[in-house]
């Protein structure tokens, strides 16, 4: 009887494992080219903003200030003035809730109710709205903050304060706040005394994960931060409650400790101007591990005490390996590595330090 032509066991297993080895090695050029794409659509997303942002610049002659505040009628600044809430207008609006309109977004902004605060249930039907440009393909994160009966749009790029913890100019020691967006600000290209090519406006943020997994397998999703690093989240001060009691960061870390409240919920609230969910600073490099931390209280229903002690130690995280995706103010956007000398960070980071920037 003839042989019928066929392989043999060892043959086959042979060619088994040349293709497994072809595909072990086609995997990671796959991989590779995916993550270019989305780095490249992350710079991209960038590029619109900092175009968004110049055209604000031009039709108002100053950048979006960084969150708006107003203090009531007869304020005088005590902890208790207006029972501890101001009155008559909405507050908080984000330098990215005003450049809507430059987004090609008007229908969005349109549909903001800026006489009530971007928290509060005036606007509950339109938090949940997601614009694209706010989203780097690069982060899995999640949705992790809710309003109403929806998760609130969140954002990866996030608004740099400069290179010291308070967010008001009216903060209690009078320390200066150094970046480009700030409470109340009104910076002009001319403020820029750095230079626009010198001075980054805009950085990568990573969404904070309602789960919080860390590195050493301790997880902080029951509310605090129970020391686990690195973390999605950010803590509070010490004895902020987040809610009526909100101290300043003064003293980093030791105001930011195990045990402290964590709020998980980085990059949430794109129309929210405050650390954490829309700010970021430069005190700390790219990617840093340490803890985020934020004092003060940021809701839209706070008085001048307790919006004058708004401050963070919040670091401009990624996740692309070595590094973030930066925009400077002159509209250019650079990775910067996170092996950057600090020092060249936080000068890249202030307004109008006269720091000397070299290459990096």
């Amino acid at each position: 009887m003839r042989k019928r032509p066929g392989f043999t066991l060892i043959e086959f297993l042979v060619v088994i494992a040349i293709i497994a080895i072809l595909i072990a090695l086609l995997l990671p050029a796959v991989q590779q080219a995916r993550e270019a794409a989305r780095r490249t659509q992350c710079r991209n997303n960038l590029k619109q903003l900092g175009l968004a942002m110049h055209n604000y610049a031009d039709n108002f002659g100053t950048f979006p200030p960084g969150r708006i505040v107003y203090v009531s009628p007869g304020d005088d600044g005590t902890a208790g003035a207006n029972g501890g809430a101001t009155t008559g207008r909405g507050d908080c609006f984000s330098a990215l809730a005003l450049m809507l309109p430059q987004l090609d977004q008007s229908p969005l902004y349109n549909q903001i109710d800026f006489n009530n605060g971007p928290d509060t249930a005036a606007n509950n039907s339109i938090v949940g709205v997601q614009p694209p440009v706010f989203l780097c393909p690069s982060d899995f994160g999640t949705k992790a903050l809710s309003q109403s009966s929806v998760f609130v749009g969140v954002t990866n790029y996030v608004m740099n304060t400069g290179t010291t913890f308070p967010v008001s100019t009216n903060n209690p020691s009078g320390t200066p706040v150094t970046g480009t967006f700030y409470e109340n600000s009104r910076v002009r290209l001319g403020d820029i005394t750095d230079g626009t090519s010198q001075t980054v406006c805009l950085a990568e943020q990573v969404l904070s994960n309602p789960n919080d997994p860390t590195g050493t397998g301790i997880s902080n999703a029951s509310g605090n931060w129970k020391g686990g690093l690195p973390t999605t989240g950010f803590a509070l001060t010490s004895g902020n409650d987040n809610s009526s009691t909100g101290p300043e960061l003064i003293n980093y870390p030791g105001d930011c400790v195990a045990g402290n409240k964590l709020q998980l919920t980085r990059g949430n609230r794109i129309l929210y101007g405050a650390p954490g969910h829309t700010m970021y600073n430069h005190i700390r490099g790219p990617n840093d591990q340490n803890i985020d931390c934020r004092g003060g209280l940021p809701h839209s229903s706070r008085n001048r005490y307790w919006w004058s002690r708004l401050s963070h130690n919040v670091a401009s995280h990624s996740r692309h390996t070595g590094g973030v995706h930066t925009l400077f103010t002159d509209g250019h956007v650079q990775f910067v590595s996170e092996n950057v000398d600090v020092r060249a960070w936080q000068a890249v980071g202030s307004r109008s330090g006269g720091e000397v920037v070299g290459e990096f």
